[in-house]
């Protein structure tokens, strides 16, 4: 039984990227009426999944960020804050041009 629940908990924690909270609360809510946790050691795990997919999701968006702005350098594309750099430094040198005329 105490495998199950193991196995149960680390099947949750890895699917967990791709589940909502209702899917969570659903499984949970399953293992309680199976009898195989009490209900206040299903809202603790809940709370700890949501976590873990929290912090997963946070870091799995920083590193494409880091890999998109690695491809962007290496086809020699701009990143938007370049191109809003150049913006600025063109309409400087609209302005200065401008005035001299």
């Amino acid at each position: 039984m105490i495998s199950g629940i193991i196995k149960k908990a680390i099947d949750l924690t890895v699917g967990a990227l791709f589940m909502t909270k209702e899917n969570v609360d659903e499984l949970i809510d399953d293992m309680v009426k199976n009898g195989e946790m009490k209900r206040e050691e299903a809202k603790a795990l809940v709370n700890e999944i949501m976590k873990k997919i929290l912090s997963s999701k946070k870091e799995i968006e920083s590193r494409t960020e880091v890999i998109v702005e690695k491809v962007l350098h290496k086809l020699d594309i701009p990143t938007r804050q370049e191109l809003q750099q150049m913006q600025k430094r063109l309409e400087e040198i609209i302005k200065k041009w401008e005035s001299k005329i």
